[in-house]
């Protein structure tokens, strides 16, 4: 099943890059919203420690899913990058990302982090909000510094990044 999600999302890329008609303001303005989710991954990859506690450092101490956000904000970058028909892929993207996407790693998640953490993740998820950041941040956050080991070997944002910059390269083509 993941191998077929996985050649979906390749083929609405590809689609999406061939629809492409970006202008020099979409892709200014794309630019900006894509660098914007690539950061906010980047800083959350370098403090996501998985399955061993509940991370609550960096942008942890302000949302629960600041990877799903920058996700977010990559998908709404592209469509504007790449202007044209496949600003008409922005609604169907944010449909499956808030309709399917979401939930189901909401109910993912949320049960495998509550049973693996218990109560210490329950209280953490009561405050820290999904994709909306608190202005301030989780009482009992951590102050664990931004780390590239977590960044590179353990979370391996590098692969994705390159993903990101294929994209974006192949949109900035179509120029």
């Amino acid at each position: 099943m993941n191998k077929l999600k996985t050649l979906g999302l390749l083929v609405c890329i590809i689609i999406a890059v061939i629809m492409a008609r970006p202008t020099a303001l979409s892709l200014i303005i794309g630019s900006i919203i894509v660098f914007f989710g690539e950061a906010i991954r980047i800083w959350a990859t370098g403090h996501l420690v998985r399955n061993q506690e509940v991370t609550t450092s960096g942008p942890y101490a302000y949302l629960r899913d600041p990877l799903y956000l920058g996700r977010l904000f990559l998908v709404i970058g592209f469509c504007i990058m790449a202007w044209g028909y496949s600003l008409l892929l922005l609604p169907l993207g944010l449909v499956v990302f808030v309709l399917t996407y979401m939930p189901r790693k909401k109910r993912k998640e949320m049960i495998r982090l509550e049973h693996k953490f218990g109560e210490e993740y329950k209280t953490y998820a009561s405050y820290c909000r999904s994709l909306l950041p608190r202005l301030k941040p989780y009482h009992r956050s951590s102050q664990r510094p931004w780390m590239f080991k977590l960044f590179w070997k353990e979370n391996r944002e590098q692969y994705f990044i390159l993903m990101v910059v294929s994209i974006f390269i192949a949109i900035i083509f179509r120029y």
